[in-house]
């Protein structure tokens, strides 16, 4: 689980564009974006499926999985 709202901020409608770019690149990349300040025990070897949830202002909400053949 990771996040990119510490980064970025409340852009309103780009923070699901930006999550979904970041979720492409760990998968090309296979690693895992880490959030500061929380302790990870172990990082999965591989990344196969990811995740992407945003909610914005509004109520505006929309979660789409990604996977990586």
């Amino acid at each position: 689980m990771t996040t990119n709202k510490w980064k970025v901020g409340q852009i309103f409608g780009a923070s699901g564009s930006l999550s979904l770019e970041l979720a492409v690149l760990m998968l090309n990349h296979q690693r895992p974006k880490s959030i500061p300040f929380v302790t990870y025990k172990t990082f999965p070897k591989t990344i196969k499926k990811v995740m992407v949830n945003a909610v914005v202002f509004g109520g505006n909400a929309m979660s789409i999985l990604l996977s990586k053949r």
